[in-house]
C-alpha cells in the first residue's frame, strides 16, 4: 500500500497555544514522516473555520515542507479552484514542483463549506461549473507555450509560464470526489481519488467500484491514479491505552465548533450538525466508528488489520491518516505517528491491492 499523512491542521481551543507553534508542529510531523519513509503528505485548503482547519494557503505552507523532507510527495488535498485565480494557481504548482524537485502532488476541487464562498464573494451554486473552467485553464497553460482562455469565469490572454514544470506533463492529480458527476470525471481523466468518512463502507465501495468501470471503458493515458481512504488514527501500545486516550479527541473532533463550516454549514457548530441523525449517533459512539472502519485506533496490530480490512472492503491501494485530530497533545500525536511508521507500516508495505482491476462488490 501507498501511505500518507492528510492534515487540516488543526488547533485546539486553549488560546496559550500561537499559531507559530501549530506550524511548527506540523512542519515536525512532515518532517517525521518524511524521514520514517512514508509516501505522501496532503495538507487542506479551508478559510475561517475558527480553529478546525488552519491552512488557507497551501503553497505557503508546502513551499516550507519542501524545505524540511527529502523524499516524501507533498500536496494540496485541495486547491479550492473557485476561490483562486487560475494563472496564480499554475504559476504557483510549477514553483512548488521546482522546490520540491518533483515531489509535488496537485489536488483540485471545488470546495465543500459555503461559508467561505460568501466571505470572498464567489457564487456559491455555481463553483463546480468554475473549478472545471479553472482546471481547463491551468492545463492550459501548462501544456502551451502562450494560452489564451475566454471562459464564463476566467479568461487569460497570451499567457507565458515562466517556470518549467518538472514533472511532465503535469504533477499527479488527485480529487475528493463524493457524487456520481466529479467520479466520472476524475475517473476519465485518470485522476487519483481519496474517500473520508462519513460515508459508510458500502456507500465507498459503490463509489470506488463507479470509478473503476468508467476508468477502465475510458484508459484515460498517462500514470496510473491511485484510489484511497482518509482516516482520522490513533496508535497506541495497547488497544485499551488508544481507546482511553482517543475517546474525548474522537468525540471533539465531532463536536468542536467551526467544523460545520467546513463541511456545510455557515455557524459556529461542529461537523455533527451537518449529519443526519442516525449518522449522526453512529459517528458519535466511538467503539461503533471503530468497528465499521470510520475511526482507526488501536495498538499497531489492531491498526495493521483495520487498515487492510478497509482497503479490502473498499478496493483501495493508498491510506492516507489523520494524526492531529480532535486536541491531542503535539507529543501523542508524534508517538502515534511513531508507533505507526515502526509497528503498522512494515506490515502494510507487503499488503497490496490492485485498485483499478479490483472486482465490483456484487460480482
Amino acid at each position: 500500500m501507498k501511505l500518507g499523512v492528510f492534515d487540516h491542521m488543526q488547533k485546539n481551543d486553549r488560546p496559550e497555544r500561537s499559531y507559530a507553534d501549530l506550524y511548527a508542529g506540523h512542519l515536525e510531523i512532515l518532517e517525521f514522516a518524511d524521514q520514517a519513509g512514508m509516501d505522501f503528505y496532503f495538507v487542506a485548503e479551508h478559510h475561517f473555520d475558527l480553529g478546525f482547519s488552519e491552512c488557507p494557503s497551501p503553497g505557503s505552507f508546502l513551499g516550507a515542507a519542501s524545505q524540511r523532507s527529502k523524499r516524501i510527495r507533498l500536496g494540496p488535498l485541495v486547491y479550492v479552484l473557485p476561490l483562486w485565480n487560475p494563472i496564480r494557481v499554475a504559476e504557483e504548482v510549477a514553483l512548488l514542483d521546482n522546490l520540491t524537485k518533483g515531489r509535488l502532488e496537485c489536488g483540485f476541487g471545488a470546495g465543500i463549506g459555503p461559508f467561505a464562498f460568501s466571505a470572498y464573494g464567489v457564487p456559491w451554486d455555481e463553483k463546480r461549473k468554475m473549478a472545471w473552467e479553472a482546471l481547463r485553464m491551468i492545463q492550459g497553460i501548462w501544456a502551451n507555450p502562450s494560452y489564451s482562455y475566454e471562459g464564463n469565469y476566467f479568461k487569460c490572454k497570451d499567457v507565458e509560464l515562466g517556470i518549467p514544470l518538472v514533472q511532465k506533463p503535469h504533477p499527479p492529480l488527485w480529487m475528493p470526489t463524493r457524487s456520481k458527476e466529479p467520479i466520472e470525471e476524475a475517473a476519465s481523466m485518470g485522476v487519483s481519488t481519496v474517500q473520508w468518512v462519513p460515508p459508510k463502507m458500502n456507500v465507498v465501495r459503490a463509489a470506488f467500484d463507479h470509478y473503476r468501470e468508467v476508468y477502465q471503458r475510458v484508459q484515460p493515458a498517462g500514470r496510473k491514479p491511485h484510489i484511497g481512504l482518509m482516516r482520522e488514527i490513533y496508535v497506541a501500545e495497547s488497544d485499551q491505552r488508544a481507546r482511553a486516550d482517543a475517546k474525548d479527541h474522537w468525540s471533539y473532533f465531532w463536536h468542536r465548533r467551526g467544523g460545520a463550516r467546513t463541511y456545510g454549514g455557515h455557524g459556529q457548530e461542529g461537523v455533527r450538525m451537518i449529519l443526519d441523525g442516525g449518522r449522526k449517533q453512529e459517528l458519535l459512539d466511538m467503539e461503533h466508528s471503530i468497528e465499521e472502519g470510520s475511526f482507526i485506533c488501536g495498538s499497531p496490530e489492531t491498526v495493521a488489520r483495520q487498515i487492510q480490512s478497509i482497503a479490502t472492503q473498499a478496493g483501495a491501494d493508498t491510506f492516507l491518516g489523520e494524526f492531529t485530530f480532535g486536541a491531542l497533545e503535539h507529543r501523542q500525536a508524534m508517538n502515534s505517528l511513531r508507533l505507526f511508521t515502526e509497528g503498522v507500516m512494515p506490515a502494510l508495505r507487503e499488503f497490496e491491492i490492485d485498485a483499478l482491476n479490483y472486482p465490483k462488490a456484487d460480482a
